[in-house]
């Protein structure tokens, strides 16, 4: 046998199992290619995009003031203007979204024990075109991509204190339906309100302790302490103080927390607790998610028939993870936790919604028998229709930060690195999200192919040495690129990242 007859029986052989070798998968980075400075050392929170024109909206929540960025250069975003939305004094900037086609961008102002209010102004000039009454303490709003309503997510979370009666009281929570007529003005607005969902099938009261942290005038002063002699003896000790009832429950405080650290007793979904955070509208626009996070739960609204149509109890997930702040990173603890989402969005042309698991209730005992931690530290996927659990990220989001050595060890005990705001696209034939992580200062993607195992592929730090806080979210592409920008709160920024293809290595 010749060599060369040898030869040829080696290449074709190397040929054919070479041939029987499945391509390796797009991989893909998250590269941070422009950090654009609002001026301020904070306060920049909220992000929204008109893919149109290539102008984002920007919120500066401290000043009430907001940003338009032109982003057609994504290397060098620039500032075009910026306007005052002249709040009154106790009056809150909370959220934004650009218009899909008009010039104009709509604002939510929360103004504390009283309704609050949208506005709506031109995105070229600031001039207010429109406003309208809404529910209490509004925190977000999203236009649906065909920008014929928007939908606003009234969170009603503020609590006062009738000394008299020794009582405390919330707003209740609600949702608002918007219609834009064509010439880009209100023609209608509906306020849905929530109801009791106490006995709803799948919501369970702790029996153990669960309590919402929250921020009241005790004393009628107007101003929040850090900490108050509750029971007027001269001493502000660690102690807890009886302060009053809440739904016929006993309400406490710690002086060393002050009005600032209230804890108030849940012992029932009633409409007062229901606090509406975000918001997702289905690509078709028939319908809405809203999250509904000290509850653990997503409600969904029909928008055909402008009406809240089911409550989705999320549950909890249970996986290892860090979860003491002593010094030592250790995804070793297996948990359950309760999600209580904050994001929101869906995918797969609206047949999944996906939620941000950030969490935000305190719970007064962790005995061995429920060991339920507040909130997921993850990114889960849910069907649309049913509410059914498809599948969650884990511990992936903290161990990719570690990776990276941006995971906060100093958090482990509260909510590890904290996903925050989340949002859903298509590339390149595959849904994927971008989540932001709080207190990591950094964005991760997550391939959606199989949503009952999301895979957290890439991470991006924000830019800068300084804590950042990203909060909002958006995505946009110019010419196939896709890019991602975030609101950083504790910065004043807005950054920039590219999601740039990565070479595989070859296998030989």
């Amino acid at each position: 046998m010749s060599n060369s007859f040898v030869y040829l029986i080696i290449l074709s052989a190397f040929l054919s199992a070479c041939s029987s070798i499945s391509p390796p998968k797009q991989q893909w980075a998250l590269e941070a290619i422009s950090l654009y400075s609002s001026d301020y050392e904070d306060s920049t929170e909220i992000i929204a995009i008109q893919v149109s024109s290539l102008r984002a909206v920007v919120s500066n929540s401290k000043t009430g003031e907001v940003d338009i960025l032109d982003i057609s250069n994504p290397y060098k975003l620039k500032r075009l203007a910026r306007f005052s939305l002249h709040l009154n004094t106790g009056e809150e900037l909370t959220s934004v979204d650009f218009h899909p086609t008009h010039d104009m961008f709509a604002a939510v102002i929360d103004a504390g024990l009283i309704r609050g209010r949208v506005q709506l102004h031109s995105a070229s000039t600031g001039a207010l075109i429109d406003a309208a009454i809404v529910g209490y303490g509004p925190d977000s709003i999203v236009f649906a991509k065909q920008g014929h309503i928007a939908l606003i997510a009234n969170e009603g979370e503020d609590f006062w204190f009738d000394s008299a009666n020794k009582q405390f009281f919330s707003a209740e929570g609600s949702i608002s339906i918007i219609h834009i007529n064509k010439t880009g003005q209100l023609s209608a607005h509906n306020e849905l309100a929530l109801a009791d969902i106490t006995n709803h099938e799948g919501f369970v009261i702790l029996t153990n302790g669960r309590y919402l942290k929250r921020e009241i005038d005790w004393n009628g002063d107007g101003v929040i302490s850090r900490q108050q002699d509750f029971n007027n003896d001269g001493l502000i000790n660690d102690k807890k103080v009886l302060l009053g009832a809440f739904e016929e429950h006993r309400v406490f405080g710690n002086e060393l927390k002050g009005e600032a650290g209230i804890l108030i007793p849940i012992k029932s979904y009633s409409p007062a607790l229901l606090e509406p955070e975000y918001i997702a509208i289905s690509p078709d626009a028939t319908r809405a998610y809203v999250t509904l996070q000290e509850e653990n739960a997503v409600a969904v609204v029909d928008l055909i028939t402008e009406k809240i149509i089911r409550y989705f109890n999320l549950g909890t997930t249970v996986h290892s993870m860090d979860s003491h702040a002593d010094g030592w990173i250790q995804f070793n603890q297996n948990q359950t936790s309760t999600r209580e989402p904050d994001g929101i969005a869906t995918i797969a042309n609206g047949r999944y919604f996906v939620t941000a698991d950030e969490g935000d209730a305190d719970f007064a005992t962790k005995e061995p028998e429920d060991n339920i931690f507040s909130g997921g530290r993850s990114v889960s996927v849910f069907d649309a229709y049913s509410g059914n659990f498809v599948g969650d990220t884990g511990n992936q989001l903290d161990e990719i930060a570690y990776q990276h050595s941006v995971y906060p060890e100093l958090r482990s005990n509260k909510k590890g690195a904290e996903p925050e705001m989340v949002v859903g696209f298509e590339m390149a034939g595959k849904d994927y999200v971008v989540v932001d992580l709080e207190r990591a200062d950094a964005i991760v993607l997550i391939d959606m192919s199989d949503p009952t195992q999301p895979k957290a592929t890439a991470l991006g730090k924000i830019p800068g040495d300084e804590e950042k806080s990203p909060e909002g979210i958006a995505h946009f592409t110019i010419d196939d690129q896709h890019y991602i920008l975030t609101a950083n709160e504790m910065s004043g920024t807005v950054a920039c990242f590219k999601i740039s293809p990565v070479t595989p290595e070859s296998p030989y």
